[in-house]
This record gives structure tokens, sequence and C-alpha cells, in this order.
């Protein structure tokens, strides 16, 4: 069966039984090997309606290591799931980011700057994005370094 002149990776009825079985937009197009809009599309399509997102952690599980001190990123890895998304949560129940949302210390950041370490290098060791270091370096006032000074 084709539609729109292109041959259709699934039938309404693969797409209909995982549906029934519960899983989301996301989930049937991994098991179907389509896109996600694509599913969305021919659901919509079917007249059935959106099931939420699956929660990755529930808001306890979330709660129980925010409280052991774990910050947003180690919560993230030890459930499974985006930092950002640990993020999300924890703001919506009120609590806020543990170690003032600091991953490291501008001490930590200017010895290894010191020690003529890159963004990324510095980055990979205090376990952060590049990213993270030169927004933090340019707080600091240290001009990039373009190539390892070692």
């Amino acid at each position: 069966m084709t539609w729109f002149g292109h041959r259709r990776l699934f039938t309404d009825r693969q797409l209909k039984e995982l549906y029934e079985q519960g899983f989301n937009d996301r989930e049937i197009s991994e098991k179907l090997g389509a896109h996600e809009n694509t599913v969305r599309v021919h659901r919509i399509r079917l007249g059935l309606k959106a099931h939420g997102r699956r929660l990755l952690f529930t808001d306890r599980q979330l709660i129980e290591l925010h409280e052991e001190g774990f910050n947003d990123r180690e919560i993230g890895e030890k459930l499974g799931a985006n930092h950002t998304a640990v993020r999300y949560r924890r703001g919506r129940l009120g609590r806020k980011a543990n170690g003032g949302g600091r991953m490291f210390t501008d001490r930590q950041l200017k010895e290894l700057y010191e020690q003529g370490f890159i963004d990324r290098e510095i980055g990979e060791r205090l376990g952060v994005d590049r990213s993270t270091v030169g927004v933090r370096r340019r707080r600091l006032g240290l001009e990039p370094i373009r190539k390892h000074k070692r």
C-alpha cells in the first residue's frame, strides 16, 4: 500500500495493536522503525487519542536522591534520564538545586586553566560540557585557550 507515493513502513493494524498495548507515539515509532511524526499523523487519522509520555522515574525516586544530596546530573545518571528532565521535575516539586547548582568550583577551573587545558579538556576532567566551562571561564574574566599549552 502506498501513501503519497511512498511505501508504508507499517499497517494501520500494527499501529493499533501497539497503541492498544499502551505504547505512546515515540515508543511505537521506535518499534515500527518510522518517524514519530509519521506515527502521530496516522494515529490521528485513525481517530486515536495520544497516550502521554511515560515517566522515566517517579517523584519519590527523585526526592529520595535529592535528599541524599545528589545534583541533577547525578540523579539523571542514576535514573537513566536527562539532567534537564530532572531539573524540570525538581523545580515543579519546589526543590532547590543541591550544591547551589554548581558542579565544580572556580578554584578547580582556574587550576586546570593555569595548567593550560582548553575548555573541552577541563570539561572532561570536571564532568561537564565544554560550554559550561566557557560560561564560567568568561565570568571569571579568563581568555580562552585556543590550543593546549603543555
